[in-house]
């Protein structure tokens, strides 16, 4: 059915049809490493929610450059609030290695760094401290992932 909306020139349809088959096969593997093994839950339902979260939700199977930049923000917030917080809570925090000449406030400068972490700019002018190091390592994989997934989605519309 894909292949005839593809042919047909219904790209719209063609996503839908491909975003559904996804899901009903994700949904099938799930329940087939049930049925082999019920220990394969401990792995077979995290697998699949991992699926469910990052391919089905964050980029709707490639097929939503717009969904995919609506999560890098979001991801981009969270990292910029978790960092305040673990500031907040004296756990780490983001230090201006050149004396902070812009005067922004920790909130800010949490932001900043959480900006030029996810897009892996590294200007070294903003650095992590504590437990701000681990998070700023995820957050990095994050956007160069998320980067990607965009690359991704972007390219599938326009090649068409």
């Amino acid at each position: 059915m894909k292949q005839n909306f593809n042919q047909t020139g219904h790209y719209n349809d063609e996503d839908e049809a491909y975003v559904e088959f996804k899901r009903f096969e994700s949904l099938a593997d799930l329940h087939d490493a049930l049925g082999k093994n019920k220990l394969a839950a401990f792995w077979a339902y995290p697998a699949y929610g991992f699926k469910w979260l990052v391919f089905d939700k964050i980029g709707l199977y490639a097929t939503s450059p717009g969904r995919v930049l609506i999560s890098v923000v979001i991801f981009w917030l969270f990292f910029g609030f978790l960092y305040f917080l673990i500031e907040l809570a004296g756990l780490g925090q983001t230090v201006s290695s050149v004396g902070n000449p812009d005067n922004l406030s920790p909130f800010l400068q949490s932001f900043y760094h959480s900006a030029i972490t996810f897009f892996t700019i590294g200007y070294g002018d903003v650095f992590p401290k504590g437990l701000s190091r681990i998070f700023s390592g995820l957050e990095g994989f994050m956007g160069v992932f998320m980067m990607s997934y965009f690359t991704v989605a972007f390219v599938r519309k326009i090649l068409r």
